[in-house]
């Protein structure tokens, strides 16, 4: 009764904190050594999905367009009035516990699943993993009957991107971006002609810009969504930017696209302005 009575209670204060109405002001302290990665990618996706493979974009006219929109709240996602889909990580105390337990039961059954399955948790290099992450992208395609082509290029247009073991000279410590995935074990599996004993089966770019962090590109391999793989992904990321002191706010792009699954993870629609 205790626990039901918790949920019940913490669900109140967050529908009567995350009202749609309320414009959530978020700081993502720009300066002129980095750049916004997740501002950037989510105004114009693909050409602004790494800082090595996108650079002339990062440092160019398209970007400076980007940042003098925001600044003025003219671009058509941060300016107040479009609804995002946003984990206000304060509402929880930023305690992960607190979150998974107001989690659904079928949800977190669902993470369960996927652990039983021995799909774990993890950062990674995003160049070792190339030929995953097309494979994955290759699955969704045969689901969907077709995908975005982009997803599709060729693996030498993936890689050489940004390494995850180097900070960016764009990069400090509020701004930077992190390839996160569930992984299997194993035993001597080859990729990119290097033995790395696990394979990849969900990836997700975290881009972080001051307090926001802002889901990028996120996918898992289609023949896994059964066991729960995007809810153990989705829920791992919460659980990571909690972790992460700046962070208070994740953003999973708009709240139209797909509302009632990301409530399920307690994502809510929030109107945004980015405070430069």
């Amino acid at each position: 009764m205790k626990i039901i009575f918790l949920k019940e209670l913490l669900k109140k204060i967050r529908n009567k904190i995350m009202q749609p109405n309320r414009v959530m002001k978020i700081k993502v302290y720009n300066n002129r050594k980095i750049k916004l990665q997740g501002v950037s990618y989510y105004l114009d996706n693909y050409n602004f999905w790494d800082l090595n493979k996108c650079k002339e974009n990062f440092n160019g006219e398209l970007y400076d367009q980007i940042i003098n929109l925001v600044s003025n709240s003219t671009d058509r996602l941060y300016n107040g009035r479009a609804l995002m889909s946003v984990i206000d990580l304060q509402l929880y105390k930023k305690e992960f516990d607190h979150y998974y337990n107001t989690l659904s039961k079928n949800v977190i059954r669902d993470i369960k699943t996927s652990e039983k399955n021995k799909f774990y948790f993890k950062e990674f290099d995003f160049n070792l993993h190339v030929d995953d992450f097309l494979e994955i992208n290759k699955s969704q395609n045969k689901k969907k009957n077709k995908i975005n082509e982009w997803y599709l290029k060729d693996r030498n247009y993936f890689l050489d991107s940004h390494p995850a073991n180097k900070k960016h000279d764009w990069e400090d410590e509020l701004h930077y971006g992190e390839w996160y995935g569930l992984f299997k074990y194993y035993k001597n599996y080859k990729q990119m002609g290097v033995t790395t004993n696990e394979k990849l089966f969900g990836y997700c770019k975290l881009l972080v810009d001051g307090e926001m962090a802002s889901i990028g590109l996120i996918w898992s391999h289609a023949e896994h969504l059964k066991s729960g793989v995007m809810f153990h992904l989705i829920t791992s990321i919460v659980k990571e930017c909690m972790e992460k002191e700046n962070i208070k706010y994740l953003v999973y792009y708009g709240h139209g696209a797909y509302p009632q699954w990301k409530s399920r993870m307690l994502f809510e629609p929030k109107r945004l302005k980015i405070i430069m």
